[in-house]
């Protein structure tokens, strides 16, 4: 018997036959070359636009910029940046917010609405400068032509056309216009008076008695003609309900039948054995209506009923 071969651990190398089956599964593979992504163009520095239209609150902006550019060129500064000029704004408006609050403090402390000048001495105080500190200030150094300012003129406004068909001379309001002449004739038209005018209009209340009865006396009529109209629907709507339960039942239906047989029978006057009605014949109920005027009899008055335990006493 032939000994037993250990069994190898080692892998086994490739043959001929294995190499030909993958180059001939790779050889099958579509074989794609790489997209890479375009790369964008360099970004291009674009030019900064300054807004030239002002904005509603820019006129303030700039009255303090140009009030701190002439102080600068007051004390000898040829120019500033426009950083600089926004910190100098920011410390002039947070100074200025820290006075105002010193004296609303001190106004609402003394109970009242509008400042006074004791509320800005008082500021003042609090703030260490004395009064003759601001005495030079009424005649600033810089001359008054740097002073005067020339604002830009408005655009002119664009007239609304209001269509006086559509309101009427009633509610134009050139009309008032018209009658003030302290009125510059550059300021717009007046809008419609239904705007700004209060129309009056009659009390539809009434004051006197007797339209007062009249009025209450005519809606307690339509009230009452109203209520009975509703019980009226009511009832028909009732009827019309016991109507279609009672067409239902077949007891009910038989019922119907035979009385509607016998009422066309009584309107034709033949009887059920086709003999003729005797019209003289009447077995109707009897009905004295005046009975009550008949001879009464006299009211016989009873007599208690005695027991046999009780003694009458009489009085002879």
């Amino acid at each position: 018997m032939a000994p037993i071969s250990p069994v190898s651990r080692k892998r086994s190398t490739p043959s001929h036959s294995d190499d030909g089956i993958s180059d001939a599964s790779f050889s099958k593979r579509a074989r794609l070359s790489p997209v890479l992504p375009n790369t964008p163009p360099p970004e291009e520095s674009l030019p900064g636009k300054k807004a030239t239209a002002p904005l509603f609150d820019d006129d303030p902006k700039r009255l303090q910029l140009r009030s701190l550019a002439l102080v600068l060129e007051h004390v000898g500064f040829d120019g500033a940046s426009p950083e600089a000029l926004e910190a100098f704004s920011a410390e002039v408006e947070s100074y200025a917010t820290h006075f105002l609050a010193k004296v609303t403090a001190h106004m609402h402390n003394a109970r009242r609405s509008q400042p006074t000048p004791l509320d800005f001495e008082y500021a003042l105080s609090r703030f260490d400068l004395p009064l003759a500190s601001i005495e030079p200030h009424l005649k600033p150094p810089i001359p008054k032509s740097k002073l005067f300012v020339r604002l830009d003129a408005e655009p002119p406004e664009e007239k609304s056309e209001i269509a006086v068909a559509l309101l009427g001379n009633d509610l134009s309001g050139d009309s008032d216009k018209k009658v003030k002449p302290y009125i510059p004739k550059r300021f717009p038209s007046f809008p419609s008076k239904h705007t700004y005018k209060w129309t009056e209009k009659e009390s539809a209340r009434e004051t006197d008695p007797r339209k007062i009865r009249e009025e209450a006396a005519k809606a307690a009529r339509q009230g009452e003609e109203a209520l009975r109209r509703l019980v009226n629907v009511s009832k028909a709507g009732k009827e019309k309900d016991v109507k279609k339960t009672a067409s239902k039942d077949p007891r009910s239906k038989e019922r119907y039948q035979l009385w509607e047989q016998t009422m066309n029978d009584l309107m034709s006057g033949k009887k059920h054995n086709g003999e003729a009605v005797d019209a003289t014949e009447d077995r109707s109920m009897i009905v004295n209506s005046d009975r009550r005027y008949y001879r009464k009899g006299a009211v016989m008055k009873r007599k208690p009923l005695i027991d046999e335990g009780t003694i009458v006493v009489s009085r002879e």
